[in-house]
């Protein structure tokens, strides 16, 4: 059997709709390594895309509409996946708001608290639901979608985003110390700027193309903006075997953006 083998784990994937990009690519490619899947999602229509697309490959996943801000949903949600597939074993948090960006001392309170709200609070509420189950079983993995945005500053009017981000990265390493004797393990991928639908919407703007994506660009040393398939593999690894002494890890999947200074450059003078 090999070491990254998923055949039959019981998986969730919030933030799984296809709108979103990384989350639709992780379901699709937890599915293909062989975990049973439940996807979760307060976008509908993006998530019954992503389910299409798991049963064109022969994967029919448990369907559950969920915005990971409200309790009640998240109590809904994990009864729903007990009932239906079972212990979850593998809890995979994506979803993510941002609100319009404006300097911070334009933002609104109810968009710093509905940044919290989802970004922050929702995975604590997906987190302390798995666990509960996870301790029963003595065993299981959570994968946090943190950001570069959470180790440093972006400006841009990131300061919300990057806060909520910075405290799911604690909250990883405070979970993966309290629970590593139960069995159970926390980590988190820490994307850079991933081509998804949002990012690609941005690439009708002029502006965008000409001022934004260069100074993003300058700080990717592989040149190239990331793809939302760039994180399966990483997350397959974490949730398997392969993985079983891996615990509160912020791994950045970022092609080198948190390893380069930022006066940094990947070209040589003249070149």
């Amino acid at each position: 059997m090999s070491r990254f083998d998923l055949e039959g784990k019981i998986v969730l994937v919030t933030g799984a709709g296809a709108n979103g990009g990384i989350g639709h690519a992780l379901a699709l490619g937890f599915a293909q390594a062989g975990a049973r899947l439940a996807i979760a999602d307060c976008d509908v229509q993006g998530l019954a895309q992503t389910a299409s697309q798991m049963e064109q490959i022969g994967h029919k996943p448990v369907v559950i509409a969920c915005d990971i801000s409200h309790p009640s949903q998240v109590n809904d949600m994990f009864t729903t996946l007990s009932s239906t597939l079972g212990a979850v074993q593998v809890l995979v948090n994506v979803p993510f708001f941002f609100p319009a960006r404006v300097p911070p001392h334009e933002l609104l309170l109810e968009d710093w608290e509905r940044m919290l709200a989802v970004n922050l609070t929702g995975y604590f509420l997906c987190c302390r639901a798995a666990l509960r189950v996870m301790l029963a079983a003595g065993d299981g993995s959570i994968i946090n979608i943190g950001s570069n945005a959470g180790e440093l500053a972006l400006g841009r009017g990131a300061m919300p985003y990057s806060c909520a981000k910075a405290a799911v990265h604690q909250m990883t390493r405070e979970l993966a110390i309290e629970y590593a004797s139960a069995g159970i393990r926390v980590n988190a991928l820490l994307p850079a700027q991933t081509l998804t639908p949002g990012l690609r919407a941005h690439l009708d703007s002029q502006r965008f193309r000409d001022h934004v994506l260069p100074r993003i660009l300058a700080g990717l040393p592989q040149g190239k903006l990331l793809d939302p398939e760039d994180y399966v593999g990483p997350a397959i690894f974490l949730a398997s075997n392969a993985a079983r002494a891996v615990n509160g890890v912020l791994l950045p999947v970022d092609g080198g953006n948190l390893a380069m200074n930022a006066g940094g450059s990947y070209t040589w003078p003249g070149l």
